[in-house]
């Protein structure tokens, strides 16, 4: 079996169906479908029994978070590599497994692209780095349903389940350090429902614990003196990255005239943003005058 595509579930059965019949899709087929569901009461035990066949394993009971569930889908795996597409993700494209094990390789951890779909349907395309290494980590993460890993290297290091949202940038940080191989894919390997737990920006709880979470990740695996020189080194990167994708872009072979046209164009929209205050300004100050004309009329 070359993959273990394994689906964790939880009361969202709508999701779940959009994620299997992506699956069925699918042109490659030496796979098997692994679910583990928390014991959801939406009618997902029976949609499982009912495409009982077509699944390696099963189960809809309770568990202790995300990542211990993804540690009990890695324990039922037989494939070679396992990849978690969760319910309601889907893989981006029918011959996504197809584009991705149509070579061999010896790489510990395969990735590519990913596309985030937000609540409204908009989409964004977003591109893995060439190269993840601890510079990358440090300050960036990459969509778990893009990443196919060896299932017994997650078998011999576990997800850390006391991570409650980045038990998977954990794992990548501890298979980096400990030499794993990872290998890029220039493929969008799937649509991420935006609006998890590493996702959502509406709660002031999750942010904090993100926050705390990643604190705990650069002290288990960064010296003290490189967090201390990353926290400055890390902007400058991501603006020497952000203009390596603009000269990509837009066709720019120069990184001067890509600064000068990127710049030029950030300080357009800044004036259109300072143009568009000041409308708002009149127009608010407009209303004001208005209704302080009808409350003086009304008045007398």
């Amino acid at each position: 079996m070359k993959v273990s595509i394994i689906t964790i579930a939880y009361n969202n059965l709508s999701g779940l169906k959009q994620t299997y019949q992506s699956i069925k899709r699918q042109t490659f087929i030496d796979y098997e479908w692994i679910v583990i569901d928390g014991g959801s009461t939406d009618g997902t035990r029976e949609f499982l029994q009912e495409h009982d066949s077509e699944l390696a394993f099963w189960c809809s009971e309770p568990d202790e978070g995300v990542y211990n569930a993804q540690n009990k889908g890695v324990q039922q795996a037989k494939g070679e590599y396992s990849v978690f597409m969760n319910s309601g993700d889907t893989f981006h494209a029918d011959d996504v497994l197809e584009k991705i094990f149509e070579k061999e390789t010896d790489a510990d951890i395969i990735y590519g692209n990913w596309m985030f779909v937000y609540a409204d349907g908009k989409t964004l395309n977003l591109s893995a780095p060439k190269v993840a290494d601890m510079v990358f980590f440090f300050d960036s993460n990459i969509c778990h349903q893009a990443m196919f890993i060896r299932t017994k290297v997650i078998m011999n290091r576990p997800y850390d389940e006391s991570m409650k949202i980045y038990g998977d940038w954990d794992e990548w940080l501890a298979l980096y350090t400990q030499g794993k191989k990872f290998e890029y894919r220039d493929i969008t390997v799937c649509n991420f429902l935006f609006g998890g737990l590493s996702t959502d920006e509406t709660s002031k709880r999750l942010k904090e614990k993100r926050s705390a979470e990643i604190e705990e990740l650069h002290e288990r695996y960064y010296p003290r003196t490189w967090r201390e020189t990353m926290e400055h080194v890390a902007p400058a990167l991501r603006e020497y990255n952000a203009l390596k994708t603009w000269m990509e872009q837009s066709g720019t072979d120069s990184l001067s005239n890509a600064f000068a046209e990127r710049k030029y164009l950030l300080d357009k929209r800044r004036k259109h943003n300072k143009i568009i205050r000041l409308l708002i300004y009149v127009s608010s100050l407009l209303l004001l005058t208005n209704i302080a004309t009808v409350i003086y009329i009304l008045s007398r």
